[in-house]
């Protein structure tokens, strides 16, 4: 059976997240509130909605334990990614991953025992330097 993802926020990261994922054959259900992203990301993912997850009464429509992966792409409000990252929890999605802005977002994340944390502008710092040392 096909690997299953849902990622919710669609900023450079989900959406870049979901791009190659569509393209290397996994479904993807891409999550957004904002119409133009959803709309853009509709081309190219198994299915976009557009809606406005902070209302837990809107995600329970959504069957997500049936997915394999959780991605959180919000980083920028703290809030909202904890209410993605606990309906995913509670969904019994198997894997969360999730987008964190800042070390303290780090933190609240570790503590909801989210699978895997990214810092997205730490990890291409590090890559960066290690880029430069190698050549």
């Amino acid at each position: 059976m096909k690997k299953q993802c849902v990622i919710i926020g669609l900023g450079i990261y989900g959406m870049n997240v979901a791009k190659k994922l569509s393209e290397e054959g996994m479904e993807v259900l891409a999550i957004d509130k904002n119409m133009k992203l959803v709309e853009k990301a509709s081309s190219f993912v198994t299915k976009a909605i557009c809606m406005d997850i902070t209302s837990i009464d809107t995600l329970e429509g959504i069957p997500m334990k049936d997915f394999d992966v959780g991605i959180v792409g919000v980083g920028e409000d703290v809030s909202v990614s904890i209410i993605a990252c606990l309906a995913l929890k509670e969904s019994g999605v198997e894997h969360i991953i999730a987008k964190a802005g800042d070390k303290l977002h780090k933190k609240i994340l570790q503590k909801l025992d989210v699978d895997e944390i990214v810092l997205p502008e730490e990890y291409m710092g590090i890559m960066t330097a290690k880029n430069i040392l190698e050549s």
